[in-house]
């Protein structure tokens, strides 16, 4: 009796521990005058770089990053898309699949999907947002398969600048 009681008590006390390990990790982030909190995925390290935080898990790589002061108007998003992809080295070899207009913290923001222009393959991700005029960015790295698209989805749905200034 006392044997399954023990068994039952530490199986429940390993579903509470996998539960628990399941949870991302929340993390403040610093890029000069911008906060911003995101939740790390499990399994996910954070490399913190000034300027880029890096989150990896093997060879999967995700970036978080300030790329400066826009120079079109924050509030062309065309002019921005295209600053953007610029400034984060996006070349010809890539096409944008999709794009989708939000906010973020009453901040513009635009989600991009991009493939390969030739045969649709090599998937990526690309989150663009305008805070007083300094855009950051989060980027798949190289080709992103699922985990690391799952992962993308995390830190971009759990991003929010930390300040209450909009």
């Amino acid at each position: 009796m006392w044997i399954a009681v023990a068994a039952v008590v530490g199986a429940a006390s390993g579903c509470a521990r996998d539960r628990e390990a399941s949870v991302p990790e929340e993390r403040q982030l610093e890029f000069g005058r911008h906060r911003v909190r995101v939740s790390v995925p499990n399994g996910w390290e954070t490399l913190d770089q000034g300027r880029q935080k890096r989150f990896r898990k093997g060879e999967f790589e995700i970036v978080l990053q300030s790329l400066g002061p826009a120079t079109p108007s924050p509030h062309d998003l065309d002019g921005l898309v295209e600053w953007g992809l610029t400034a984060l080295g996006h070349d010809q070899r890539s096409e944008i699949k999709s794009r989708h207009v939000s906010t973020l913290d009453g901040r513009e923001a635009v989600d991009i999907e991009t493939w390969n222009r030739l045969d649709h393959s090599n998937p990526g991700r690309i989150f663009l947002v305008s805070d007083d005029g300094d855009v950051l960015a989060l980027q798949t790295v190289r080709m992103a398969f699922e985990d690391s698209l799952a992962a993308f989805d995390t830190i971009r749905g759990s991003l929010h600048f930390a300040s209450d200034r909009r």
